[in-house]
């Protein structure tokens, strides 16, 4: 059995001969690329995530002129094994960045944490993701915090990692 596509000689329902055989062309053309039009269709919706990981945060570090705000280092994090599974830890190091950011941190000013306001008495005190509080400063080495990490392209085209959990809190 075979379909050839006709072609009209006259028009109908009050459209010319042209424009009855242009739907046709186009009918004819959508259905031949129905696969790339669904592709293309899912990629629009997709969002910009290029990809997410299950992370640890290992280090913070202040950012420059910046109140309540850290880059963070993080790595790939793998659920230990369970006893006698003979499953090995994982060492992927696809998640290994030095520039992850909290997009709750991004706006924190002098005077503004997470979009509250800092107290000057009593006390406010704020530390990166992952810290403990200690002999009083906030630690930014050996951090504790597991985290969803995102990696989405900058407007360069280059690896823009993130996370969005809350700072950790002291009133004194």
């Amino acid at each position: 059995m075979s379909w050839t596509r006709p072609i009209f000689n006259e028009g109908i329902a009050g459209a010319n001969r042209a424009v009855v055989n242009s739907w046709t062309q186009g009918a004819a053309t959508a259905i031949d690329n129905g696969d790339t039009l669904r592709w293309a269709r899912r990629e629009m919706g997709a969002g910009q995530i290029v990809t997410l990981g299950l992370c640890e945060v290992r280090e913070a570090s202040a950012i420059a002129g910046a109140s309540y705000r850290w880059t963070y280092t993080i790595r790939l994090w793998f659920p230990p094994p369970l006893t006698g599974s003979g499953v090995t830890v994982g060492t992927d190091l696809t998640f290994d960045y030095t520039n992850c950011i909290n997009l709750r941190e991004y706006h924190n000013t002098a005077t503004r944490v997470d979009g509250v306001a800092v107290n000057a008495t009593p006390t406010d005190q704020f530390g990166p993701v992952g810290s403990r509080y200690s002999g009083g400063n906030w630690t930014t080495a050996e951090l504790s915090a597991k985290v969803l990490v995102h990696v989405v392209m900058d407007t360069a085209g280059n690896a823009f990692p993130f996370f969005d959990r809350p700072n950790p809190y002291r009133c004194i």
